[in-house]
Parts: C-alpha cells; structure tokens; sequence
C-alpha cells in the first residue's frame, strides 16, 4: 500500500504514469508562498497593548501588508511555558499572486510587521528577537471548483488498489484538515470509504487554520 502525501507537482509528477487524469489535475492546483516573521516581546511591554483573543485576520481591503497575525503566547500553552517573561507573536505575509513582499529582505519584513501591529494594535515596544520563516509554495490555493477537483483525483486514484492520497492540498492546511485527510487515506486502504465519503460530503470548512497559520 502506498499513500502520496507530497504537494501537488510532486504527486502529479508521481502519478503521471499509474493515474494519468489524477496528474493532469494535480498539475492544475496552484500555490501561493508566504513568510512567517516571529517576534518576543517583554510580556510587560506586550500584554497590555493586545487585544483579547488568539489573533486576527486582514482583509486585503485593509491595505496592510501583513495578513494575519497570531498571539503565540495565547493560542500555545506549551510556547509561554518556555518563558513567563516573553509574549512571543507571528505576523504572516504573502497573498496568492504577491511576490514583491516576499522579495524584501528580513529586516524589512521585521519593519512592516512592527508598523503593522502598530497600526493595528497599539503595540509599540521593540521586541527583543526576531526571526522570519520563509515557506515558497507553501499554500495550495482553494478556487471554486477545488472540492469538484479533489473529488476527481481521489475518484481517479481509487481506481488503483492500494494506492490513495492525502495533504494540504485536498481537503485544507490547517493541522486538523490535514489529520482528517491522513485518516480518509488509511481507511480507503482499508477498503472503508466512509471518511472519504465525509469529507466529499461536508469538507473541512476552515482550510486555512488560525490567523496566520
């Protein structure tokens, strides 16, 4: 048995020979790339300027640069365990067909999320590190049309025992989306096809997990 659990160039590269029209679908999925720009912050100098919450979402029609960011301290026990003191943030940048923020250098990028949390929150003290996480081609899109999509590759590579697949780009990126896809690939495996079934039905309905993740 195998499951393809790789994103959608490498598995239609994989299946071109095996399931042919699951390929020619996969090759049309496109992805966007994003950065992840990680700031610790004194909980003193923090704390006080965020809202409640675990974190928001920017619409493009705000004009900002950075999309989402997420209080890391908040939404993850285990990340303010590692330090009372620190208040530890994400801010995430990179929209589907943007490549000139991406372009910028880290420092830059640095720049734009502390303006941007500024703006947004009130939050003006420096933090005391900083590191950004580039990930290319690291967000399938989700166009209308997608759920038809995955229907096909997962119809077309079905056909073919002991094969199925499973990731990001079928049924969501968020952590449980993925999970659920893993569990739908084992079980079709297995000859159960309820979970496929579930997801073809009713799909993950947050593909992008939290704010900025």
């Amino acid at each position: 048995a195998v499951v393809v659990a790789v994103p959608a160039p490498a598995a239609a590269a994989l299946l071109s020979a095996e399931a042919p029209a699951a390929a020619a679908e996969l090759r049309a999925v496109e992805y966007a790339s994003m950065a992840l720009i990680t700031l610790a912050y004194r909980r003193s100098d923090a704390d006080a300027a965020l809202p409640d919450g675990s974190g928001f979402l920017v619409p493009p029609v705000d004009g900002r640069t950075i999309k989402a960011s997420t209080f890391a301290s908040r939404k993850w026990g285990w990340i303010a365990d590692q330090d009372p003191d620190v208040t530890v943030l994400r801010t995430s940048v990179g929209r589907y067909s943007e490549t000139e923020v991406l372009g910028r250098a880290d420092a830059d990028l640095v720049d734009v999320s502390r303006h941007d949390l500024r703006e947004a929150v009130g939050l003006t003290a420096a933090p005391v590190e900083t590191r950004v996480t580039r990930w290319t081609d690291g967000l399938p899109q989700y166009p209308v049309g997608h759920h038809a999509r995955v229907a096909r590759i997962r119809a077309h590579v079905g056909e073919l025992p002991g094969l199925a697949v499973c990731g990001a780009l079928y049924d969501g990126v968020g952590i449980p989306a993925c999970v659920a896809s893993a569990y739908a690939a084992v079980d079709q495996l297995g000859g159960d096809l309820t979970a496929v079934r579930e997801l073809t039905a009713a799909p993950v309905r947050s593909l992008h997990g939290g704010a900025g993740e």
